[in-house]
C-alpha cells in the first residue's frame, strides 16, 4: 500500500505525471527489484555505495550481498532481511522508477527523506510503512494506537485490499465527534464492548465498492448498493468478533443500518479513515465504547 501513497506523492509535489507514475505501476508488476535500491530505501547503504558494489559485481561473478558485506556495508543480518523484502510492492515501484530512468537512487533517497519530514513520521514509522505488513502501516496513520482500533482497521483494510481494491490506500485517521455525508451503511455490536462501524461517502464514491464487492452494476447508490456496503462491513466485523472472541471478548452484531440520504454523525468520539479507492474517497468509521448518533439532514 506504501507504493500508492508515496506515487500519490510525488504527484502532489510536481515530481512525476499521473502518466508516467502509472507506467511505472505497469513495470513495478513484472520483475524482481534490485538488492541495491532496497538497501537505500532501507538506510542501510548509500548511493554511492550501490554504485561502488555494481560496479565491483561488473567485473566479477559474484552476488550484491556478498560483495556490501565483504566490504563492510552491510551484516549478514541485514542481507536476510533485504531479501525477504524483495516482494515487497513499494520497492518494486522503486526500481521500476530507475529502470525507466525516471529518477536515480539519490534522488529517490532524498525525496523518501523529504516525505519522512513533511509527514512528521521518525524512523519507526518509515520502517512499518516500507515493511508492506498493513497492520503497522494502518497503525502510523491511526491518531492513536489503541489495540481495538488498530486491530479493527487492520481488518478492514486487509479485507478491502482483498475483496475491493488491491490498489486503495489510506490516509492519516483523525478523531472527531462530527461528520456529514451523503450515504452510509454500518453495523453495530454489543457485548464486552460497544462497536459501530461502516462506510461513508459522498456523491457515488461508494458505487464502486459495492460494485466490487457485490459483482453487480448498479445506477447509483441506492438501498441496494448501500446493501452490498452493508454486507462487506459485516465480513469485516464477523472477522473482528472471531478475532476477539478467542481472547474471551464476547459481541452480538446487530443488522446493518442503511442511509441513502445525506447523514449527520455525531458522539463524544470517533475515528474516521479515509481511503482512495479507483480515485474516490470513502471513509471507514469507527466507534468503539463511544455512543454514536446518526441522523438523516
Amino acid at each position: 500500500m506504501f507504493d500508492r501513497i508515496f506515487g500519490e506523492y510525488l504527484i502532489e509535489k510536481g515530481k512525476i505525471t499521473r502518466e508516467k507514475l502509472d507506467s511505472a505501476f505497469a513495470d513495478s508488476d513484472v520483475g524482481f527489484q534490485k538488492l541495491g535500491v532496497i538497501a537505500v530505501a532501507e538506510k542501510i547503504m548509500t548511493p554511492q555505495q550501490v554504485e561502488e558494489v555494481n560496479f565491483d559485481q561488473s567485473a566479477s561473478d559474484r552476488r550484491f550481498g556478498d560483495i556490501a558485506i565483504e566490504k563492510g556495508y552491510m551484516t549478514p543480518q541485514q542481507l536476510d532481511g533485504l531479501l525477504k523484502l524483495q516482494g515487497n510492492s513499494f520497492f518494486h515501484l522503486l526500481q521500476a522508477l530507475v529502470n525507466q530512468n525516471e529518477y536515480t537512487l539519490e534522488e529517490l533517497d532524498e525525496f523518501l527523506s523529504q516525505f519522512q519530514e513533511d509527514n512528521g513520521f521518525n524512523y519507526s514509522e518509515m520502517d512499518a510503512l516500507v515493511s508492506g505488513d498493513i497492520s503497522r502501516v494502518v497503525n502510523v496513520y491511526l491518531p492513536h494506537q489503541d489495540r481495538l482500533y488498530g486491530r479493527l482497521c487492520g481488518i478492514a483494510v486487509r479485507t478491502f485490499l482483498r475483496l475491493i481494491d488491491s490498489e486503495a490506500y489510506i490516509e492519516r485517521a483523525f478523531l472527531t465527534t462530527e461528520f456529514e455525508a451523503d450515504r452510509y451503511a454500518c453495523q453495530k455490536s454489543y457485548g464486552t464492548h460497544s462497536i459501530t462501524s461502516g462506510f461513508a461517502g459522498n456523491g457515488d464514491s461508494l458505487k464502486s465498492m459495492a460494485e466490487s464487492f457485490a459483482k453487480d452494476v448498479f445506477v447509483a447508490v441506492d438501498l441496494d448498493a448501500l446493501d452490498a456496503v452493508a454486507e462487506f462491513t459485516n465480513c469485516i466485523d464477523g472477522l473482528f468478533a472471531t478475532e476477539i472472541y478467542s481472547e474471551g471478548v464476547d459481541v452480538d452484531m446487530t443488522p446493518p443500518q442503511l442511509y441513502d440520504k445525506p447523514v449527520s454523525m455525531s458522539g463524544h468520539q470517533f475515528c474516521v479513515v479515509p481511503l482512495v479507492t479507483k480515485g474516490q474517497k470513502i471513509y471507514f468509521i469507527m466507534a468503539l465504547d463511544s455512543i454514536m448518533t446518526i441522523k438523516e439532514r
